[in-house]
């Protein structure tokens, strides 16, 4: 339930022209429950734990483009004028759709604004049946369900309470990736609340410049409301899974994964199967009971006979943590050399021996693959890949404890494994710059990847739409864009704000 302010209250001024302007869609903490629900939109418990000082939830786009620019009014007294002692417009609100991503001030920001996109949950089947609008607070449990009783389904994520626009912003991988992409660049169109708070339309024909950075561009050029997507038939898919102790079993594992890929990406007749998704290999840490398990999970999404009688099909034959829980995740990029690949995995077992005293650890190391048969279908996005000819392996981690006196100790220990692995990499000649920035922690630079005409597009871009920097320098979370390409209304450093404490990014 929104609140207004309490009788007597003495709010700051930003808050208060939010209330005055929408009144009902602002919450305050004074308002107990309805703040603590709101706050437990955020997934990971360390992010409930960063309180802002107001959380702005908008019940149309109309509300939310009012709310930006009242944010855009604050950002630039800030730009204009000397602040006070104490004061600081950079970073100053935050957005967020789904809220699953578990970087630390992702979608949440220590005393400032917080716009929640709950409320833009529609699953709108167009008349002809063709395309799909879905809102960007959406989760895609509730997507999938809505299309399944229409026979249809979209291209979108593989865990059920992500968002939709998180991952669709920032790249996102789909079961049916291998016929389709990734899951940005089925995006047919986008409604988006920009900078100045204006409503507009991005699609192949109208503001197709803005349609195309959005294919990756997260948070930096608006905030999107809704996205339409291409319907598919909706049919019966395989799912696989193998369990086994690591002990024994890891580096055949591994053996098969790069084998497989291999095979897969070779150009040979009959390797390449687009309805084929994954394989994914996770070892798993479990540290209530000192042992590393493997999993390999693996999708098939055509009908076949085999899927019929419960059999493996043909091509196979040669989950997340609960809300609420301390949770990290972050990644890096590999070729697909064993080499690597074993010394990644070597890395991983020392990681786990410097945390197997942190109580309740779980501690996936995840190997996934991308394909160049895929990676590059569908509409163009700018997400680095382009003209890539060779596959790649998404190394990831995703790690959950029980204890915040272990949180310096947990997020700095997987920086160094990931550190450690890319300088492995980089030694043998198998690095790649690329970041799948689904699961990137705050520290990495996704768009260290992107070609000079992606970078080009993207300042263009942003220069267009958001000429004064409002989600380059007032937003919070995301991945900020090079500076090198912003142009000089912005600072010379980014800054990401972590629970109020800012610390300064350089990208190069």
């Amino acid at each position: 339930m929104s609140a207004g302010a309490p009788e007597g209250s003495v709010l700051p001024k930003l808050v208060r022209s939010l209330i005055d302007t929408i009144p009902g869609s602002v919450i305050l903490p004074s308002d107990t429950t309805g703040f603590k629900d709101a706050i437990d939109g955020n997934w990971a418990q360390q992010n409930r734990e960063i309180i802002p000082a107001c959380i702005v939830r908008p019940r149309d786009v109309h509300e939310l483009g009012k709310a930006v620019s009242i944010l855009k009014k604050e950002h630039d007294d800030g730009r204009n004028h000397q602040r006070a002692p104490g004061s600081d417009r950079i970073n100053f609100f935050a957005v967020r759709s789904g809220g699953a991503n578990t970087g630390l001030g992702a979608a949440t920001v220590r005393d400032g604004v917080v716009i929640d996109l709950s409320l833009f949950s529609e699953v709108t089947l167009s008349a002809d049946g063709s395309s799909v609008t879905l809102g960007t607070g959406s989760k895609w449990i509730d997507v999938y369900k809505a299309l399944d009783e229409k026979g249809l389904v979209v291209m979108g994520g593989r865990n059920s309470p992500v968002g939709v626009g998180g991952l669709t912003l920032q790249g996102g991988i789909s079961f049916y990736s291998p016929r389709h992409g990734f899951v940005c660049s089925n995006a047919l169109s986008y409604e988006v609340v920009v900078a100045d708070g204006s409503v507009v339309t991005a699609s192949a024909t109208e503001n197709p410049d803005l349609w195309r950075v959005l294919k990756g561009g997260g948070n930096n050029f608006g905030i999107v409301t809704r996205f339409t997507m291409r319907a598919m038939p909706s049919e019966p898919i395989w799912v696989g899974q193998i369990f086994a102790p690591a002990a024994f079993q890891h580096a055949k594992a591994r053996v098969a994964l790069h084998d497989y890929v291999a095979n897969a990406s070779s150009g040979r007749p009959n390797t390449f199967d687009e309805n084929a998704a994954g394989p994914i290999v996770t070892f798993a840490y479990i540290q209530s009971v000192g042992l590393q398990a493997i999993a390999l999970h693996f999708v098939y999404t055509k009908p076949s006979p085999e899927i019929k009688k419960n059999k493996w099909p043909a091509h196979w034959k040669g989950t997340n943590a609960p809300p609420g829980t301390r949770h990290v995740q972050g990644t890096t990029t590999i070729r697909n050399d064993l080499e690597t690949m074993d010394a990644a995995y070597a890395i991983f077992s020392q990681t786990t021996t410097k945390l197997r005293h942190v109580k309740g650890l779980l501690l996936p190391f995840i190997y996934q693959a991308i394909l160049p048969d895929w990676m590059n279908k569908g509409h163009p996005n700018i997400l680095g890949l382009a003209g890539c000819s060779e596959p790649l392996i998404i190394l990831a981690v995703s790690v959950t404890w029980k204890e915040a006196k272990d949180d310096e100790l947990v997020r700095s220990t997987l920086r160094e494994m990931l550190e450690e692995i890319e300088s492995a990499a980089k030694d043998k000649g198998t690095d790649h710059p690329y970041r799948f920035m689904n699961y990137c922690m705050e520290w990495q630079q996704p768009y260290a990847a992107c070609s000079k005409e992606e970078l080009q597009v993207m300042g263009e871009a942003s220069r267009k739409y958001d000429p004064d920097g409002l989600f380059q320098t007032g937003c919070v979370g995301g991945f900020k864009l090079p500076n090198s390409i912003t142009g000089d209304v912005r600072s010379n450093k980014n800054i990401f704000s972590v629970g109020g404490l800012k610390t300064t990014l350089r990208y190069g």
